[in-house]
């Protein structure tokens, strides 16, 4: 398939198909399956589609909606892609049947599965989810397929660009995520009084390793933003000046935590905006320094030298978020009910607690996960022509690195080891080496033309 095909309506089908399989697997974990009469899970599931449970979970709802507006949208572009974007009443009526065929079939199934609730609420939650996403595809459906087109025609400069942009995407989603928010004013004011918004930075009461850890994390995470602020949407030629970069940083910073304060699961702290223009002012330095690099072999030894101690850095951070607060104790007893605990089916761990927390975590293990891998890609690049090698190297590496990780769990009292998170921090590893790749592609295609290069990468 060639650059100009992908995202394909085929591609769309599959991002529907996959979340919709995601959906039933997880509405059935942990897979203790029980036989079950079919007229009398029949009969329970009518009565339960048939009736409102008295209380819904808020998170739980809001969790189902965010996990099917992918389907709406990966629905709508199966039909429309590449076609008038506009959607007819039948489209928009085969999208909508789908969606809650798909959301009745996950709830039918948990009557085979002892401790799920089959509940109408899911069904109606998973359904706004489609129509938000009928509605993200309307807005923005075409426009993101060119958006991605021309990206994977671009060069190396242009992609990395778009990269960041992408990471900035992101990065404002999970900072927002899981998105429970409240406009309650009586609630508001409760977080003033309860310390959840701090003006003074480094002034919330949390112990002083974890303050320390959130201002890092904060500051590694916003030195991409430095990057973008610095090229993003400029001539090739054109840098944007230390000042007016610093400025658009932190008034985004400021915005950004200022949404925070009407999210119950986030805290505002003026911590997060001084480390975040930090992080973007390293980002400036450090954008700076590669843009204007000529492209040579020489860099790409450099690359390779300061990758392999940023391997070794990230793995550092990696053992620090996994391993807080750091109270190993050696206790027989905890390491037998821990093993005890231990399932080997893929995310059987996160089905405790709300399904935004499970998100959250989810998201936080594959984010942490790509850099290891990126980082890893450039570390390894003297194996990039022997594909093999190369595979066996990083899957043996990331399993190493994220399996010592769970195994150091087990002398933690707080904190739950787990195989699926080695498998996520393997997976999230690939996307990085993907993401890198990708972009060195670029890279090469223009070796070629190095001897007239100045400017930019």
């Amino acid at each position: 398939m060639g650059p100009r095909e992908f995202p394909s309506r085929r591609a769309f089908a599959w991002l529907a198909a996959v979340i919709v399989a995601f959906a039933v697997y997880v509405s059935l974990l942990p897979f203790r399956l029980q036989a079950v009469p079919l007229d009398v899970a029949w009969d329970d599931f009518r009565l339960a589609m048939s009736s409102w449970p008295q209380r819904v979970p808020r998170v739980n709802f809001l969790a189902n909606v965010l996990l099917f507006v992918p389907v709406g949208f990966g629905f709508c572009g199966s039909l429309r892609a590449d076609r008038e974007p506009r959607l007819t009443l039948r489209a928009l009526l085969v999208v909508l049947g789908a969606s809650v065929a798909a959301s009745l079939t996950a709830e039918f199934l948990q009557e085979f599965a002892p401790g799920r609730v089959v509940s109408a609420s899911d069904v109606l939650a998973q359904t706004a989810g489609c129509c938000v996403g009928i509605v993200a595809w309307l807005a923005v459906g075409p426009d993101l397929i060119h958006w991605t087109r021309e990206t994977r025609r671009r060069t190396h400069h242009d992609r990395v660009t778009r990269a960041l942009i992408a990471y900035a995407a992101f990065w404002a989603f999970a900072n927002l995520a899981p998105f429970d928010i409240t406009l309650n004013v009586d609630r508001l004011a409760r977080r003033w009084r309860e310390g959840e918004i701090v003006l003074i930075p480094f002034g919330s009461n949390l112990p002083l390793s974890r303050l320390w850890w959130d201002a890092v994390v904060t500051a590694v995470s916003a030195v991409p933003l430095g990057a973008l602020l610095l090229v993003g949407w400029q001539r090739r030629d054109q840098r944007r000046s230390v000042a007016a970069v610093m400025g658009i940083g932190v008034t985004g910073l400021v915005a950004l935590e200022t949404a925070q304060i009407f999210i119950r699961s986030h805290i505002f702290d003026m911590t997060d905006v001084l480390c975040g223009a930090v992080g973007v002012a390293i980002g400036v330095v450090a954008g700076v320094r590669t843009f204007d690099r000529r492209l040579d072999a020489r860099t790409d030894d450099i690359f390779v030298r300061w990758a392999w101690i940023g391997l070794v850095a990230w793995c550092l951070m990696l053992g620090a978020y996994h391993w807080q607060p750091f109270d190993f104790t050696v206790d027989e007893g905890l390491i037998r009910r821990k093993l005890a605990g231990v399932s080997l089916v893929p995310l059987a761990g996160y089905g405790s607690g709300s399904d935004l927390n499970a998100f959250n975590t989810l998201l936080a293990k594959i984010g942490l996960a790509v850099p290891f891998g990126g980082i890893a890609s450039v570390a390894l690049a003297g194996l990039a022509r022997r594909p093999a090698a190369f595979a066996l190297v990083w899957v043996s590496l990331s399993a190493t690195v994220f399996g010592a990780i769970e195994l150091g769990q087990f002398l933690l009292p707080t904190r739950v080891p787990d195989p699926s998170d080695v498998w996520l921090g393997i997976g999230g590893s690939g996307l990085g080496i993907w993401l890198v790749r990708w972009l060195r592609s670029g890279y090469e295609a223009r070796r070629p033309q190095q001897d007239g290069y100045s400017k930019g990468p």
